[in-house]
C-alpha cells in the first residue's frame, strides 16, 4: 500500500466548502460538499467526483470507498451533489445502475441530531438527502446491529451522550468537547479531530442561519508531536461562536496554523450584517486570529474576492484577515476555479503544496468487509 501524505485538499467551488483530508494507511475523509452534475463536460467547472475516482481506492468489485463523511452544517452550499456523487443505500444493494455513474460508498457516516434540530431553516432537497442517509444508518443501527457495523452502513452521531435517547446510541456518539482519532474503526497515531461544536445550548444574538455548525479542530502529528499542524474548519459559524470558544475552550484545542474563514469569507466572522453598519470587527474575532500559531495560513472558500458590496466574500473581510497574517498566506480558491489548493501537514504546521493531486492512482482493496485487516 502505497504512503500517502497528510493533506488537506479544498476544491474550487465558489461560494462552498468541499475539503478532502488525505491520511496516512490510505485513509480519506470529506468536510461537507458542492459538487456539480455538470462539471465533467463544463469547461469553466472543476471535476470534483473525477478527481475523488482518480484518488479515493477501490474495493475488489471495483466501487470507489470514502472513509468518512462530516457536514457541518445543512446549508446547500454545502451538500450539493451528495447522492449523486455518494451511495445512498446500503452497499449490499449496489448493482449495476449504481456502478454505472461510480457511485462512492461513505465508509462512515458523521451526523448531528443537536445541528439538524438547531437548523431552523427550510432545508434543500440535497440536505434532505444526507438526512435521510443518516436516518437509514440509524435506523439499522436499531434494527439490526451488527450489519451496522459493516462499512457503507456506518453511522456517528456528534452529540450529547446525556441528551440520548436511543439506548445503545452511546457507543457511537463523540462528544462535542472531546478528540478522537478513531477514523473508520481504525485508530490512527498521527491524525485526530477535537470536536467543539454544535455547542449543548445556543449562543445568544448569534444570526438565525449561522447559529450552529459542527466546529472542529484536526490535529495532524509528525514524529513525536500529535499536534504538529492544527487545521480549524467551522462551517458557516460566526462570531459569537468563536467568542464562546474563546470563553469556554481557552487552550491549545482553539490554536491553528490553518484557518478555513468561516462562511467563505464573510463579514458574519467579525461582526453582525450588513458591514456598512458594524464596521468595526468584535474583539473576540481578532483576538481568534491571534491563536495562530507561526505563520497562520488562512483559506478562503469562495470565489474571486474584488472590493465590492458582496457578502459572501466580503472585501472588508479579507483585508481583516491579512491584517493579521503576511498577505502571502492567505489563499482564495476563487483565484483559480480550476485548480484545488492543497496543504501538506509538516513538523511545523501546513505549506501549500504544488501538486494537483493528494494521493496516487486508486489502489484495490479488500472486499468491503474486509479491508486490509483494519477495513470493515
Amino acid at each position: 500500500m502505497g504512503t500517502v501524505k497528510n493533506t488537506i485538499k479544498v476544491y474550487p467551488v465558489g461560494n462552498g466548502d468541499t475539503l478532502l483530508v488525505s491520511l496516512s494507511d490510505n485513509q480519506h475523509l470529506m468536510i461537507d460538499c458542492k459538487i456539480d452534475n455538470d462539471a465533467a463536460t463544463n469547461d469553466d467547472k472543476f471535476d470534483i467526483k473525477e478527481d475523488l475516482l482518480s484518488i479515493l481506492p477501490k474495493d475488489s468489485d471495483g466501487r470507489h470507498h470514502l472513509d468518512t463523511f462530516i457536514l457541518t452544517h445543512p446549508d446547500n452550499d454545502h451538500c450539493a451533489g451528495f447522492k449523486d456523487t455518494f451511495f445512498c443505500d446500503d452497499p449490499a444493494n449496489y448493482d449495476k445502475d449504481a456502478k454505472e455513474p461510480k457511485a462512492i460508498i461513505i465508509d462512515e457516516l458523521w451526523f448531528s441530531n443537536t445541528l439538524f434540530e438547531r437548523f431552523t431553516c427550510p432545508l434543500s432537497q440535497a440536505a434532505k438527502n444526507f438526512k435521510a442517509e443518516a436516518k437509514r444508518r440509524k435506523d439499522l443501527f436499531k434494527s439490526n446491529p451488527e450489519k451496522a457495523k459493516l462499512s457503507g452502513n456506518r453511522i456517528i452521531l456528534i452529540d450529547f451522550k446525556d441528551d440520548c435517547k436511543d439506548e445503545g446510541f452511546e457507543s457511537i456518539i463523540v462528544e462535542p468537547g472531546t478528540a478522537t482519532n478513531v477514523i473508520n474503526k481504525v485508530t490512527k497515531s498521527d491524525f485526530s479531530i477535537f470536536v467543539h461544536g454544535p455547542f449543548k445550548t445556543p449562543t445568544a444574538d448569534s444570526q438565525e442561519r449561522n447559529e450552529t455548525s459542527v466546529i472542529m479542530q484536526l490535529r495532524f502529528g509528525a514524529g513525536n508531536n500529535a499536534m504538529a499542524a492544527l487545521a480549524f474548519v467551522a462551517g458557516d459559524a460566526d462570531y459569537n461562536r468563536f467568542k464562546r470558544l474563546l470563553d469556554e475552550r481557552d487552550d491549545e484545542s482553539i490554536e491553528w496554523d490553518l484557518f478555513l474563514a468561516p462562511h467563505h469569507c464573510s463579514w458574519t466572522f467579525f461582526n453582525m450584517t450588513p458591514q456598512a453598519e458594524f464596521p468595526e470587527p468584535q474583539d473576540s474575532a481578532i483576538e481568534y486570529l491571534q491563536r495562530q500559531r507561526g505563520n497562520g495560513l488562512v483559506l478562503a472558500s469562495c470565489k474571486e474576492i474584488i472590493d465590492d458590496d458582496d457578502n459572501p466574500p466580503h472585501h472588508a473581510a479579507k483585508q481583516e484577515y491579512i491584517g493579521q497574517i503576511d498577505e502571502s498566506d492567505f489563499y482564495c480558491t476563487g483565484d483559480d476555479p480550476l485548480t484545488p489548493l492543497i496543504f501538506e501537514a509538516g513538523q511545523n504546521g501546513f505549506k501549500k503544496s504544488e501538486g494537483s493531486k493528494a494521493a496516487s492512482a486508486p489502489i484495490v482493496i479488500n472486499a468491503v468487509t474486509d479491508r486490509a485487516k483494519t477495513y470493515g
